[in-house]
């Protein structure tokens, strides 16, 4: 049992705030082990093994008390104070002694008979330094069991256990001190003192653990509840925030439409003005289907469907869109592609709106001067599209934000380009990062699984 509640102990040390349970742990597995030691003086054994039991229980006893010592202040979160260290360290002195013959325990064995048990104990006498070292270690418990019990009178509760377990250990060491020297009869009370300990901490450790598990139980409902209030706060949120972006684009080209009407009622039908204002409403009406186009893309997107596509080929069509949508010429993109690229698993209509929205977003940036940059090439397993410019650049605080849903630096934009490229990404299994071109602008790293005969999504 005492090896079970050090185990316990142990276990339970791991937890956060409980790492004196450790000492504890100690306190308990030198009281199993003081146990076995007890009980071969009472069997009838070679004179050489009773003699080393006996020096052994008389080292065990000494580290024992030490070892509720260092609990005691462990418990407090403080370390041993000079008074305490000097009494552990006479503590341990006097245990480590006892293994040297002679010296604490005589050579010889001073045999006791206990009739109405049915027992004989045959152990080491000890000398007048082994008395003195049992009465040390005694008053070594005693002062433990002061600490405790001020503890309690302090209004401390949980230290009630603790003056019960210490108090019985410190009452059987005091009796069998003084059977030892023959000063009573009876049998030794320490073994069972020590199972007074064990049970009573080893109980109060596992109510202790039985009412924190109770505690992280409720503690755990009570979290999910929060996040399920905090998830619909985040869908609120999120609807607001698409609301506020829906308004934004949508009123713009509402008033270029009702400006452009108006204009029609006055102009007449053939004249030039005419035909203008209609290529003005064809125009923002385009565009209003594209932000609704990309809204509803965006916030239900459909599964992957996976097929063996050729990256090469997917790439300079997905060049071509972006130069078309950004009203671009063809030397405004420089594609270089490792040779054997071959053909990749992947969703290809994902994979293109995603490279579409890269090079798109590379050739709209501000401050370009030189053609944008795009390479593909496979490094360890990966197939890395790299998307490169030499405009502005994006600012550090706004690189994370750039993924973001509907954040966009420009005043046209939907904020909805890279938050696709990222979801086309982790589709694949793979990621996009930003980083900064040397010489100035900014880089798109996209990177997925070069998988060649299957593909599945993350």
């Amino acid at each position: 049992m005492g090896l079970l509640a050090a185990l316990l102990a142990l276990g339970m040390s791991s937890a956060p705030g409980r790492r004196e349970l450790r000492w504890f742990a100690l306190c308990a597995a030198l009281a199993a082990l003081l146990n076995l030691s007890n009980a071969l003086v009472t069997v009838r054994a070679p004179l050489g093994l009773l003699l080393f039991a006996s020096r052994l229980s008389m080292l065990l006893c000494g580290l024992h008390a030490a070892a509720w010592l260092k609990y005691g202040a462990a418990q407090e979160q403080r370390a041993l104070r000079p008074l305490e260290r000097a009494i552990v360290a006479g503590g341990v002195f006097l245990s480590v002694v006892a293994l040297v013959p002679g010296v604490v325990l005589d050579d010889r064995l001073l045999e006791r008979e206990v009739p109405w048990l049915g027992l004989t104990y045959a152990d080491a006498a000890p000398t007048m330094l082994g008395q003195v070292a049992l009465a040390y270690h005694a008053a070594v418990l005693a002062f433990v069991f002061v600490r405790y019990a001020e503890r309690r009178l302090r209004g401390d509760r949980d230290c009630t256990v603790q003056c019960i377990a210490i108090g019985a250990v410190l009452a059987g060491t005091v009796h069998d001190g003084l059977a030892s020297i023959g000063a009573i009869r009876g049998p030794y009370m320490l073994d069972a003192a020590l199972l007074v300990m064990v049970l009573a901490v080893g109980g109060s450790l596992t109510r202790s653990f039985v009412g924190n598990a109770r505690a992280l139980e409720v503690s755990s409902q009570n979290l999910a509840i929060a996040q399920a209030e905090l998830v619909n706060r985040e869908r609120l949120a999120a609807l607001g925030e698409l609301a506020a972006v829906v308004a934004h684009e949508v009123r713009n080209p509402l008033a270029v439409i009702f400006n452009a009407t108006a204009g029609l009622k006055k102009a007449a039908a053939d004249s030039t003005d005419h035909r203008t204002l209609l290529g003005i409403l064809q125009e923002e009406a385009e565009r209003l289907r594209d932000i609704v186009s990309k809204l509803l893309e965006f916030a239900r997107p459909r599964p992957p469907q996976f097929a063996p596509i050729a990256i090469d080929e997917l790439m300079r069509s997905a060049i071509d869109a972006a130069l078309g949508e950004a009203g671009a010429q063809a030397d405004d993109v420089e594609l270089e592609a490792t040779d054997g690229l071959g053909q990749v698993w992947c969703d290809e209509r994902l994979m293109r709106q995603a490279l579409v929205n890269l090079v798109t977003n590379a050739l709209q940036t501000t401050e370009r001067r030189t053609p944008v940059r795009v390479a593909i090439e496979t490094v360890d397993g990966w197939l890395v599209i790299r998307v490169a410019d030499d405009g502005a650049g994006v600012a550090e605080e706004l690189r994370e934000r750039i993924f973001t849903p509907f954040y966009s630096t420009r005043p046209t934009g939907t904020g909805l380009g890279l938050a696709v490229v990222r979801r086309g990404a982790e589709a694949h299994g793979g990621d996009v990062a930003l980083t900064t071109t040397p010489g100035g602008g900014a880089t798109f790293t996209f990177r997925l699984p070069h998988r060649r005969d299957s593909c599945v999504s993350e």
